[in-house]
């Protein structure tokens, strides 16, 4: 009869590594359990990985697609609410215009009033959001209205030097000279003046006219900023400039009353303009928000895709992670024990 036996080391070899595998398996259980995903997506999914990692891309695109939309929304959003505060500054300038009396002291307060708003406008026309200009185009980094007040103003010499011109032109050594008709006809030229690009550009808007564009799905590109160089922000910097420049009692009141209704038409030209503005935002801040819905929508059929190949039961994954802890602690119990095995115990 021949007597078999087992070696401690033999059956310690096997419950290490017994519970190496399960140490294993039980952090990739616990893997599972956290993320909702397979630990070892090659091993489950065998030939449908590529699948897998095609639909991982997609989801990448569309989550830094909605990303370049946030960011146009926000500039968008932002610049909504400045036009609309330049709206109401022209708004005040109009009502300013439209009450002017003759009287010494309402001619001060409405120059002084009619300045502070120039001034205000200049300010808001100015407003930076994460370090871009929201009206300055594709040139964001560039400051886009030049101030007509500040000391030695560049706009400001380039006006009194239209000025000094035309009144070389009639003869006339100053403002107060000037007749009705000639400060009509000098008004209308100033305001061609305005308009033309190069005196705009040199003078009063460090501005692009080309607007930032961006892609808001794989098909479609909208304008997301507006400029300083459209006709309302001309059309409100010249009302401004000859209100504050000629409203004073030393031009006669018939002179300042071309003044005057040249200004209020200029003024409502300005509240025209940057009213078309906001409803040139308007529409792209709604295109922007409905290609971010079929985004978030297709984000959705995606997710519910990767959810069914990636997915695990997490239920069953915990089971595991119990069943594994569970051996873990009877391998640990049974490996000391037979640690504390030893023939001197029986000697």
């Amino acid at each position: 009869m021949k007597t078999s036996f087992s070696s401690t080391h033999s059956i310690q070899t096997t419950l290490l590594q017994t519970m190496a595998r399960a140490q294993n398996d039980l952090a990739k259980a616990n893997e599972e359990v956290t993320t909702g995903v397979y630990a070892d997506l090659g091993v489950e999914l065998g030939a449908q990985t590529s699948r897998s990692l095609d639909l991982s891309r997609d989801m990448l695109r569309l989550e830094s697609q909605m990303t370049t939309n946030s960011i146009a929304t926000q500039r968008l959003t932002s610049s909504e609410e400045a036009l609309s505060q330049l709206a109401d500054i022209s708004q005040g300038v109009m009502d300013s215009l439209v009450g002017l009396s003759s009287s010494s002291s309402t001619l001060d307060v409405a120059r002084s009033t009619i300045t502070s708003a120039l001034n205000s406008f200049t300010d808001v026309a100015n407003t930076s959001v994460s370090g871009e200009y929201l009206f300055s185009g594709t040139n964001s980094d560039v400051k886009p209205m030049l101030s007509y007040t500040e000391e030695g103003s560049p706009m400001a010499a380039a006006v009194d030097a239209e000025l000094d011109t035309y009144l070389l032109s009639q003869g006339l050594t100053s403002a107060s000279q000037m007749s009705a008709g000639q400060m009509s006809d000098f008004l209308t030229g100033l305001e061609a003046t305005f308009n033309d690009d190069v005196f705009w550009s040199t003078y009063a808007s460090q501005s692009s006219d080309t607007n930032i564009t961006t892609r808001i799905s794989a098909t479609e590109v909208v304008d997301t900023s507006t400029n300083a160089n459209s006709q309302g922000f001309r059309s409100f910097v010249f009302a401004s400039v000859v209100s504050s420049k000629f409203l004073t009692n030393e031009i006669p009141e018939a002179t300042r009353v071309s003044v005057t209704e040249s200004a209020t038409a200029a003024i409502g030209k300005a509240i025209s303009g940057l009213n078309d503005q906001r409803s040139t935002i308007g529409l792209s801040t709604e295109r922007v928000s409905k290609a971010t819905g079929s985004l978030a929508d297709q984000k959705s059929i995606i997710e519910t895709h990767i959810n069914e190949l990636q997915g695990v039961d997490v239920y069953e994954a915990s089971t595991r992670v119990s069943a594994l802890q569970s051996l873990l602690e009877a391998s640990y119990t049974l490996t000391s024990r037979i640690q504390q095995l030893s023939l001197v115990n029986y000697l």
